[in-house]
């Protein structure tokens, strides 16, 4: 894993400690727990999938209170082409029986195949950060890796920056998980490491 440039933080991936690791395996109801959609197992990944226009979210048992990025191997299975989504910081709604306070990222996603960041609560959100600029090909796999600091979030695909958003009310603590958002998903070699970060100095040499 590649150190990630943020604006104004640099993640030193030698420091950030390993704290999960997990390959997908019959046993994975033992560290994930599905809350909608249909997940199972098959042929070494994790298989999510939702045909409705909502997620079908899958969340670790464990919950993160310390800033933490989660990294995973994962792809549309084909026909699906959309929605490659993780969560983190994630909490469930008891009232709604669905997700609410929660961080997304997202590939082919926002119904126009966006890629970015959004501050979900609940069935909405009230902060985006999308580009149209990348596009997942559907068929391939990609290797993510998003999480928070202290609410400065990020989207990292195949050692690339795709996405990062500063929310001015962070959320603090909460899951990881995958969210299936009318498509299908399949998902391997998860790692979750406490992060460790620095301040990174940023300033202009002159051009000319």
């Amino acid at each position: 894993m590649k150190d990630i440039l943020l604006l104004g933080k640099k993640i030193i991936a030698d420091k950030s400690s390993v704290i999960f690791k997990y390959n997908p395996d019959e046993n994975w109801e033992q560290f994930w727990t599905p809350k909608s959609g249909t997940w199972g197992y098959e042929n070494g990944y994790l298989i999510g999938e939702e045909q409705g226009n909502f997620g079908g979210i899958l969340f670790s048992k464990e919950r993160y209170e310390k800033d933490v990025m989660f990294s995973f191997t994962i792809g549309a299975v084909l026909p699906a082409t959309r929605d490659l989504n993780a969560v983190f910081c994630a909490n469930w709604d008891e009232k709604t029986d669905y997700l609410g306070d929660s961080y997304v990222c997202g590939l082919n996603g926002w119904y126009e195949h966006k890629s970015g960041i959004e501050r979900n609560i609940g069935y909405g959100s009230n902060l985006y950060s999308t580009t149209s600029m990348y596009r997942y090909k559907p068929g391939t796999e990609v290797r993510m890796t998003a999480g928070s600091i202290g609410g400065h979030t990020f989207m990292v695909v195949d050692d690339v920056l795709v996405s990062e958003l500063i929310d001015p009310q962070p959320i603090s603590g909460g899951h990881v998980g995958f969210s299936a958002y009318c498509t299908k998903l399949k998902i391997k070699d998860i790692e979750i490491r406490e992060i460790y970060w620095e301040e990174f100095i940023q300033k202009y040499d002159p051009e000319f």
